[in-house]
């Protein structure tokens, strides 16, 4: 009787690994879909970095498109869905001095709310 139970473990088992092997192949064999290449909807992060300078340059109120422009880049997207209209779109921007130098900068609306740095030269 045991050997019955075990042969009959032995053939679920090894049913269930037919079964699984079969759908993945079924999702891999596709190659117009392994072919498919699809850019991603928003920078997630830049080598661009801010200066001081730079920082002290940005005023609240200003779009993201002003403070691109005055970085000469995007930063880095911590919060939010991906659009500076959208509330509380928040990027970082690594900085110029030491290791752990960054700029953080909190966008409302479409326009800079709050503004943060630590260690910009």
């Amino acid at each position: 009787m045991k050997n019955v139970a075990y042969l009959l473990c032995v053939g679920v088992m090894i049913s269930l690994l037919g079964c699984g092997a079969t759908e993945a192949t079924k999702k891999t064999t596709d190659p117009a879909s392994a072919m498919k290449v699809t850019a991603p909807a928003v920078i997630l992060k830049n080598d661009k970095t801010m200066t001081k300078a730079e920082f002290e340059k940005i005023k609240n109120g200003m779009t993201y498109k002003q403070v691109t422009a005055i970085v000469g880049g995007p930063g880095e997207l911590l919060v939010g869905a991906g659009n500076p209209s959208d509330p509380l779109y928040t990027v970082q921007f690594y900085g110029e001095g030491s290791m752990e130098a960054n700029a953080q900068l909190m966008f409302n609306g479409g326009k800079l709310e709050s503004k943060a740095q630590m260690g910009l030269k």
